[in-house]
C-alpha cells in the first residue's frame, strides 16, 4: 500500500483524555451536545469508544465546529455535526490541509500534489490544484483509474471495451489472475483481460440518440420506485415487481433491436420475451446493474437478463410471466437448471458463455 499522508509522532493519548463518565450525544435543534450520566454537560475533548470520533465540546456545551487550535495544534471539526477530522489530506477553504491520525493539522504548500482522502475516498491532485479525473493516470509507476468525479475506482471496471481489475488500494493488476464473483480473469503486461463470456449489453453508437430517449423514460419509472438508500438487490427487486406488474404478455416484440424495443415497450407497455428482456435491461443499467442477454439454446426462442449485482456476483432476472406462474428474480443457475428440467427445457442455456452464479 503506498504512502498517501504524512505521519506526526505526536501521541494522540496525550493531548485527549476520554470523559470518565458515561455519556449520552444528542441534537437539541441547535447543534450536538453530550450530557454525562450525572446530568452535566461534557466539555473539552470527548471520545464515547476506543473507535468512535472526536469531538470538541465548548464551555456552552455546544459541539465546536470548523477549526479549533488547542495546545498549540490545529484541527478542523467537520461543519456538519462536530466529528473531528483524522487521517486525511483534505482541500478545506482553497487550501491543502494535511491531518494526521491525531487529528493535529499541517497547512501543505500551495503547489502540493499527492493522494487526498474525504469521506468518500481516495483521489490526487496534482500541483496546478486540479485533480486527476475521466480515466487512467499513472502515478508513482502504477496505473490508476478516476471517474468524472475524480474519485479512484477499485474493482473490475470496463474501459474501450476490456476488462481491468484495480486492487483495494486503486493499483491496476497486471501479469496475474484474479478471481471476483467466480470468475476468473487473466490480466496481461497492460493490465486488460478479455471477457471471457457473452459480451455485457451495451449500447451500441447507431442506438445512441434512440437511447437518450429510452434513457428519459427509465428514469421516469425509476424515480418512483428506486431511490439511492437501496441496495442493487432491493433496486432490481423493484424493478421486477413493477414490469411484471405493468406489462402484458401479446406473444410477438416489433424488432429485435433491444434499445428500439424497449422504447416500444415503455410505450406499448406489451410485448413478447425479447420487450421484457429489454425494459429490464433498461431499467437496470440506468441504476448501473451489468446485465447480459441470455438466450435460450434449443430453439433460441426464449430471452432473459443474467445481471450482475455490487457484491460481484451474478444473477438471472426473468420478468416473463408464465402460465404457471413463478418468480425468476436473482435466481442461480441451479435454480434455473433445476426448473427448466422439469418444465420442458425452458430454461435451457449454454453455462459456458455466461459468469456462473453462486
Amino acid at each position: 500500500m503506498k504512502t498517501r499522508i504524512i505521519l506526526f509522532s505526536i501521541m494522540f493519548s496525550c493531548l485527549f483524555a476520554v470523559s470518565s463518565a458515561a455519556a449520552t450525544l444528542y441534537h437539541d435543534g441547535i447543534g450536538f451536545r453530550c450530557r454525562n450520566d450525572d446530568g452535566t454537560d461534557v466539555t473539552g475533548w470527548y471520545q464515547a469508544s476506543e473507535n468512535a470520533p472526536w469531538y470538541y465540546f465548548d464551555e456552552d456545551g455546544y459541539a465546536h465546529t470548523g477549526w479549533l487550535t488547542d495546545n498549540h495544534q490545529i484541527y478542523y471539526l467537520r461543519p456538519t455535526d462536530g466529528t473531528m477530522r483524522a487521517g486525511q489530506v483534505l482541500t478545506i477553504d482553497g487550501n491543502v490541509w494535511a491531518f494526521n491520525e491525531t487529528g493535529a493539522g499541517t497547512r501543505m504548500p500551495f503547489r502540493y500534489s499527492g493522494w487526498m482522502l474525504d469521506d468518500v475516498t481516495w483521489y490526487y491532485r496534482f500541483p496546478n490544484g486540479t485533480f486527476a479525473t475521466n480515466g487512467w493516470q499513472q502515478i508513482d509507476g502504477e496505473w490508476y483509474y478516476f471517474d468524472e468525479v475524480g474519485y479512484m475506482k477499485t474493482g473490475l471496471i470496463n474501459d474501450g471495451g476490456m476488462t481491468y481489475y484495480l486492487y483495494d488500494n486503486g493499483v491496476m493488476a497486471h501479469d496475474t489472475q484474479v478471481t471476483v464473483g467466480g470468475v476468473t480473469y487473466t490480466f496481461d503486461s497492460s493490465g486488460a483481460a478479455a471477457w471471457p463470456y457473452k459480451a455485457i449489453t451495451q449500447v451500441a453508437p447507431e442506438q445512441q440518440e434512440m437511447w437518450q430517449t429510452v434513457s428519459a423514460m427509465a428514469d421516469s419509472i425509476l424515480a418512483g420506485i428506486v431511490n439511492d438508500g437501496m441496495t442493487d438487490r432491493q433496486k432490481a427487486e423493484a424493478i421486477y415487481a413493477w414490469v411484471r406488474g405493468s406489462f402484458t404478455y401479446s406473444g410477438h416484440a416489433a424488432t429485435r433491436d433491444w434499445v428500439l424495443e424497449a422504447y416500444n415497450g415503455f410505450r406499448r407497455r406489451h410485448g413478447d420475451c425479447f420487450t421484457y428482456y429489454s425494459v429490464s435491461a433498461a431499467l437496470l443499467m440506468r441504476c448501473g446493474i451489468p446485465c447480459i442477454e441470455v438466450l435460450r439454446y434449443t430453439d433460441n426462442g426464449h430471452y432473459w437478463n443474467l445481471i450482475q449485482l455490487s457484491d460481484g456476483n451474478w444473477y438471472h432476472f426473468d420478468a416473463t410471466p408464465r402460465r404457471l406462474g413463478g418468480y425468476f428474480c436473482l435466481w442461480t443457475d441451479a435454480q434455473m437448471l433445476n426448473y427448466s428440467a422439469s418444465h420442458g427445457n425452458c430454461f435451457a442455456f449454454d453455462r459456458s458463455l455466461y459468469p456462473h452464479t453462486p
